[in-house]
């Protein structure tokens, strides 16, 4: 306490981020300040009246802080960092993936459209034009809801070269042929612009473009071509007819409802384009309840407004929201610098406005209780899944705690093992750790294991108590008996008595120490489907990172051989452009900009 209290004092008094670490370097907290040594020591001196602050206080060891030029800055910054530690004491998002997004991307001949969990301001190497990004949607089933209906309206291609095999969409009337040049880049081009439109909300200006091409078409004598337009006119028609009109004024406006309880919050979002009901979101929130309830739903609705307006392709012109945000004028210059106009931000009193705030409320409590009720039902079954885990293992206590484990080398290079987490039967993805394998660099599945065991249980063995890493009630290998038998021979050497299992791929056996016959159980057995997400996830995690590292080392390995190409060329090369691949068929100009003539020769003459 003392060390914090010290260290606010030295904080500048500029907008920045702060980070409350724990005794691991853990990141506990995530905040931002218009001026920091003001903001943080309101922490200390009893003014931060929240029911969770004295305990992030205790478990708090130090402070970070990044300073910045405004409040605004910040406010990406503190986001940037939430989703990236996801910190235990900030509100959050309860899917911890966050936000999706549909995304066009242009970075093949044949731009993509598909989905991005977070918005990419990269370039396309070559051109000015960047990838598209529309949203955010609450879930992804939202965006294959919304892709299904542009596939059918406006059909659009799968394959990211032109070549002589049409994608699989074309069979299907759902691709017009520009994989196979039956329709010219220009005018696929035209499609991928209306497709732009409909995604921005501006559906009135498509059916404009399709009602001025179809009479063009119908004068041309075009007559099939036509028809198609009639069609896609008429399925959006369609749409816009089950659209609830609930201003008779063509407004753009969203509505923001709140609705909370002692653990969780629910925010609905009404958007409404040219006076129609367009959509409706729902986004559950966690850690709300070390707010006091007078200012629950302020903190809450200022949480979401903050994130979502950072990251919404769909600006409104107004928005309108069930009480007053707790730092209302941050998210009008937020929302007004982004769409490069006046937003206003209001709270209704009365009229149509506050109905349509109540109904939202209504909406949020609705959706709130079910999603509850589900969670509810859902903890039943994991608890009943875990019993029967304890009892089928004969383990001494519920597995509370598992602990997931895999290998990922390619022939040996760049091994690495990964520590998997489910705390109570969920994904406890803050305590995952990677292990850089530095003892093998031959394929040796066995020996890579047991330095990674013997790594892991040294760290809650070894060091200040306060630091060790929990012991788990559970350890599950992937593999069969080999790879169980290294276990096993780690804990005895060790003095551990971790019961482990080791879960075989081929016909997800489930082997024991000391016995020689596994158990087999039914595919659709919740105990196996839960030993089968651990060791899946396992290898997920394992491999993202094995990739990583040998992409690395695909750059370092080729620029490496070029004379007079130094770290620094390097780095430089790799943060602009990417993978050796995008290096080798960069545009010479955009080479030049960053490195200068005389490395570019070298490297485009190195990279043939």
């Amino acid at each position: 306490m003392s060390k914090l209290k010290l260290k606010v004092k030295q904080l500048p008094t500029k907008p920045g981020v702060y980070k409350f670490l724990g005794p691991r370097g853990e990141v506990l907290y995530v905040g931002k300040a218009k001026n920091l040594r003001s903001r943080v020591g309101q922490y200390f001196n009893n003014s931060d009246t929240r029911a969770q602050l004295p305990f992030l206080i205790a478990e708090a060891v130090d402070l970070d802080v990044i300073v910045v030029n405004s409040e605004l800055e910040s406010l990406f910054l503190e986001n940037t960092l939430i989703k990236e530690y996801l910190p235990n004491y900030n509100i959050k998002l309860r899917d911890d993936k966050n936000y999706a997004f549909i995304k066009i991307d242009y970075s093949s001949q044949i731009p993509q459209i598909n989905y991005a969990r977070k918005v990419d301001e990269t370039k396309s190497l070559g051109t000015n034009q960047s990838s598209q990004h529309f949203g955010p949607y609450s879930s992804t089933k939202k965006i294959r809801q919304t892709l299904d209906f542009l596939r059918r309206v406006f059909p659009y291609c799968a394959n990211k070269q032109i070549g002589k095999r049409p994608c699989f969409y074309y069979h299907l009337h759902r691709c017009p042929g520009v994989c196979i040049g039956a329709v010219s880049l220009e005018d696929y081009a035209l499609v991928l612009k209306k497709i732009s439109l409909f995604l921005s909300g501006n559906t009135v200006l498509v059916k404009k473009q399709l009602q001025n091409e179809m009479t063009f078409a119908a004068k041309k004598k075009q007559f099939e071509s036509a028809a198609k337009l009639r069609d896609q006119l008429q399925a959006i028609t369609v749409l816009e007819e089950k659209q609830l009109t609930l201003y008779p004024q063509l407004v753009n406006w969203d509505f923001l409802s709140v609705y909370s309880t002692g653990l969780n919050a629910c925010v609905n979002l009404f958007k409404v384009r040219g006076g129609k009901l367009i959509d409706k979101e729902n986004f559950i929130y966690d850690n709300v309840a070390g707010f006091a309830e007078i200012t629950r739903d302020s903190q809450v609705l200022q949480t979401f407004s903050e994130q979502y307006y950072s990251e919404a392709s769909d600006l409104p012109k107004k928005v309108f929201t069930q009480v007053e945000l707790s730092n209302h004028a941050l998210v009008m210059k937020l929302l007004s610098m982004r769409a490069k106009r006046v937003v206003e931000v209001q709270t209704p009193r009365q009229g149509d406005k506050l109905k349509t705030i109540k109904l939202g409320k209504a909406n949020a409590e609705q959706y709130l209780q079910k999603w509850q009720s589900s969670q509810a039902d859902n903890l039943d079954a994991i608890n009943e899944t875990l019993n029967e885990l304890q009892a089928l293992l004969n383990l001494p206590t519920l597995p509370k705690r598992i602990e997931g484990y895999d290998i990922s080398n390619t022939q040996g290079t760049n091994p690495v093992g990964s520590m998997v987490v489910a705390k109570n039967g969920q994904a406890a993805k803050s305590e995952y750790r990677k292990f850089k394998i530095v003892g093998k660099n031959t394929p040796d599945d066995f020996g890579m294991m047991r330095e990674m065991l013997e790594r892991r249980l040294k760290r809650s063995i070894n060091g200040k108590e306060e630091e060790r890493w929990p012991l788990p009630d559970l350890i599950v290998i992937d593999g069969g008996k080999g790879q169980l038998g290294v276990a096993v021979e780690v804990l005895q050497n060790m003095n551990q008595a971790i019961p482990v299992v080791g879960l075989a791929k081929r016909i997800e056996e489930i082997f024991l120490p000391h016995n020689s016959k596994p158990i087999v159980l039914p595919h659709d057995n919740p105990i196996l489907q839960m030993l089968q997400r651990l060791r899946d996830e396992a290898h997920r995690f394992g491999i993202t990172f094995h990739k990583s590292l040998r992409s690395k080392q695909a750059v370092k390995s080729a620029l490496d051989t070029i004379p007079g190409i130094g770290p620094k060329t390097k780095k430089l090369l790799k943060q602009k452009i990417g993978t050796v691949e995008q290096i080798r068929h960069a545009p010479i100009e955009t080479l030049v900009e960053l490195i200068g003539s005389a490395k570019t020769e070298l490297i485009k003459k190195h990279l043939r």
